[in-house]
């Protein structure tokens, strides 16, 4: 709460339209470093107010500029609760922000907006449970890795650039599995992900919902073969290759790998690995394990095209002149992560 040494901050900030979704009321909301104190923001239709106190004085732009301060950190945590919250993306018409002065008159600060936070225009399908998502007010490090996956989310699935889309994608999820797992190590962030949303199943119907849609077609259409030889490259690496195969059992990843098993057939031989592999195949080719396929796509998968993008190892997609199945398929895993992002977000008590 404010002290009587403190300096009264008012924001407003005035959206293009109004929207009912987002007429929910006053919340009390803590700042960074704020120990117990907190601000007021009011969320309207077509408004979001920020009744706040600081010590440090501001009578200029600065509040804005400042990407650190704890005032300018509450009005993006406001705006991404109202993004998040809205049917569709808003645009920001104005920011006010006005120091309250007892002697002098009020300083009004009023931004020019030369930028949006988005500026696509998009029809969202995946809206938030408000209950659910209360957690992004709060001052701890879930939470904040919540509020940034949530900004790389908004990002992506309001872009029509499918490739942009898939950049902003990948790290939303990267920053909710390192999160999660707890290390500065992928491999084993992604390793504990994987067993988490297995384990939490049920929570992902809309994620299942969409990988149960793809055909045999459409799943051969993934470049497996690709990811084999650049996953598992030499004999050595056969052992890793092995342990990959036994973690699944679904029949429709069986008959996916059944067709990649020729590429290593030889070197699980070689190592005595073949039998095993032959048998668990055989054993799982008709076991329904729809929850394998999401996290196959979404982590296996998606990981290989990551690399591929981000450390250059292949031409910028973008740069063509017609699409391509590479198109298609980066649409696919677009739909997925888009999806489970969000059902990660929305139960995110299990992070």
């Amino acid at each position: 709460m404010a002290t009587t040494k403190d300096n009264k901050y008012q924001v407003k900030i005035i959206f293009d339209k109004r929207r009912k979704e987002c007429n929910i009321g006053a919340q009390n909301v803590k700042y960074h470093l704020g120990g117990e104190r907190y601000d007021i923001f009011e969320f309207k239709s077509n408004e979001l107010l920020i009744d706040c106190s600081r010590n440090k004085k501001y009578e200029d732009g600065r509040i804005l500029s400042n990407n650190q301060n704890s005032l300018n950190l509450q009005i993006l945590k406001g705006l991404i609760y109202y993004y998040i919250i809205s049917n569709d993306i808003p645009k920001i018409n104005s920011i006010e922000i006005k120091l309250i002065r007892q002697k002098l008159g009020d300083f009004i600060y009023t931004d020019k907006l030369d930028m949006q936070p988005i500026s696509f225009k998009y029809e969202k399908e995946l809206i938030f449970n408000k209950e659910k998502i209360n957690i992004i007010f709060k001052e701890n490090e879930k939470a904040n890795a919540i509020r940034i996956a949530l900004t790389y989310w908004l990002k992506g699935i309001s872009s029509d650039d499918r490739y942009y889309k898939f950049e902003r994608l990948w790290r939303a999820y990267n920053r909710l599995f390192m999160f999660h797992g707890g290390s500065n190590k992928e491999f084993d962030c992604m390793k504990d992900m994987r067993q988490l949303i297995i384990d939490n199943h049920e929570l992902f119907n809309k994620s299942t919902i969409i990988t149960n849609s793809f055909n045999s077609n459409k799943l051969r259409s993934f470049r497996w073969r690709k990811l084999i030889l650049n996953d598992y490259p030499k004999i050595n690496n056969v052992g890793a290759f092995k342990e990959f195969i036994c973690r699944h059992s679904d029949k429709r990843i069986m008959l996916l790998i059944k067709d990649m098993l020729p590429y290593r057939k030889d070197h699980l031989l070689t190592k005595g690995y073949l039998s095993t592999v032959e048998s668990h195949l055989s054993n799982n080719i008709n076991t329904s394990n729809d929850i394998e396929l999401v996290t196959l796509l979404s982590l296996k998968y998606a990981y290989y095209v990551r690399n591929k993008m981000f450390h250059g190892e292949i031409s910028d997609r973008t740069f063509t002149v017609h699409e391509t199945d590479e198109d298609i398929e980066i649409d696919n895993i677009n739909t997925l992560l888009s999806t489970l992002i969000f059902e990660l977000i929305e139960n995110n008590h299990i992070l």
